[in-house]
């Protein structure tokens, strides 16, 4: 482990922290520090001085059209263009993150607004208090209409959520009973939406008020009640930890790495907090760490279009699609299950197409730009070496990185004629195994 802070620290924390670990980024976290640079990501503030809010959605056109709010796959788009163009980019991979977590999908709510607004909920708290935020999303119209508590009532309650709630948002599994479900969805009765009104209402009379007994403990519950018994566990900030640290530092976590941060987390069950003592931590730097996790679609597609400073285009969405996740249409209610399972053969190919399609776009006076020019006596692998920090990818394996000097020095570096092979250099960057992993 190191405790230095030198651009590979910096570029390791805004792989993890951000989309894109940008020259200009990593240059800024340098130059700050890194208690500087955490708390600025954690603060939702730029690392550069720039700070511009997002554009709405009807101001954002893509191929030239523009973006319809009614529309699902428009929404996907800008979203992509949010996580593209953010200047709190912590909050915006958190966001990701609770999208995976709380999973809801538009295929079964099937109204837009809906979404969107449980979307911004996940935005408004994604470093802020997960007992508010567990607190909030059980009251959301999406995902009481997901998983059915619109229809719990006295006498016939629904468990759907008691159960998701406790095995996937705050508990894991082995640490409830059947019994617990049951008591837990009684609890939970008398809450709906009313689609006409656009309102989220409690009846008094659709509620069961008996007294129930959750996880040990026995009262009158109600859904505030059992919210307040799930954070007595001692479960919860070991779960949430573990979940924490796959997203964000190591596929496989210790035991030990796992216990340290769940009792950070449960001093305030505050995420911000939580991430800052994460990325301040040397642990998190450790040198078998970097490079070590997969990028998830999202990361892939929103992290070449920001290296290139592409605008978003209609294709994202169908391209996020074809590489296995689709913004707002997980596959179940567990979400994506990531890691290697993004690294299907199939998903492979749409990743090698992206990356295609987007070198594409590129036109020739971007490769006359400076940071894609070197001088006449420049080697094979200085080549190389320039294209990988232009996108991010700042370690190439040995083999890699041979491979790629070897196309270029036979395709561009002594012709006339460059923009052709340098293309075929920056794809081939893009879609090396090192420019999968972050």
């Amino acid at each position: 482990m190191s405790a230095e802070w030198t651009e590979k620290e910096a570029a390791h924390l805004l792989s993890r922290a951000t989309f894109f670990p940008g020259r200009q980024e990593v240059n800024a976290a340098v130059q700050l520090g890194k208690d500087e640079t955490v708390r600025r990501l954690v603060a939702g503030e730029s690392l550069t001085g720039r700070m511009l809010s997002p554009e709405p959605i009807e101001r954002i056109t893509a191929d030239g059209k523009a973006l319809d709010q009614e529309q699902i796959v428009d929404q996907q788009t800008y979203w992509l263009y949010r996580m593209i163009n953010t200047q709190a980019p912590l909050i915006e991979k958190m966001t990701l993150f609770w999208h995976g977590h709380f999973t809801t999908s538009y295929q079964k709510v099937r109204e837009i607004p809906l979404i969107v607004r449980q979307n911004e909920l996940l935005r408004s708290h994604a470093l802020g208090s997960f007992r508010d935020l567990v607190r909030e999303i059980g009251k959301d119209p999406a995902m009481m209409v997901y998983l059915d508590t619109n229809y719990s009532h006295k006498g016939k309650p629904n468990e759907n959520y008691a159960r998701e709630a406790m095995e996937l948002f705050t508990l894991g599994i082995g640490n409830y009973t059947e019994e617990d479900v049951k008591e837990a969805a009684r609890a939970l009765t008398g809450w709906s939406y009313d689609k006409k009104t656009d309102q989220v209402n409690f009846n008094a009379k659709q509620h069961d008020g008996g007294t129930k007994t959750v996880l040990g403990h026995t009262g009158p519950l109600d859904a505030d009640g059992f919210v307040e018994v799930l954070f007595e566990q001692q479960a919860l900030p070991r779960w949430v930890a573990r979940k924490l640290l796959t997203w964000f530092a190591a596929a496989e976590p210790s035991d030990e790495w796992v216990s340290g941060l769940a009792a950070v987390f449960a001093k305030s069950f505050h995420i911000g907090d939580t991430l800052r003592s994460l990325f301040l931590s040397d642990a998190f730097y450790a040198l078998e760490l970097r490079g070590s996790l997969v990028k998830s679609p999202a990361e892939y597609v929103a992290g070449i279009a920001k290296a290139l400073e592409l605008p978003v285009a209609g294709g994202y969405a169908q391209a996020l699609r074809k590489m296995g996740q689709e913004l707002y249409l997980p596959p179940n209610v567990a979400g994506w299950r990531g890691g290697t399972a993004w690294l299907t053969t199939a998903n492979l190919l749409a990743r090698c197409q992206f990356a295609e399609s987007a070198v594409k776009r590129l036109n020739q006076g971007h490769f006359s730009a400076k940071d894609y020019m070197l001088k006449a006596s420049a080697s094979p692998q200085q080549w190389v070496k320039r294209f990988g920090l232009n996108v991010g990818v700042r370690e190439l394996g040995e083999q890699t990185s041979a491979v790629l000097a070897n196309y270029a020095d036979e395709t561009f570096i002594h012709a006339a004629q460059k923009t052709n092979g340098m293309r075929g250099l920056l794809q081939l960057v893009l879609i090396s195994p090192e420019a999968q992993m972050k």
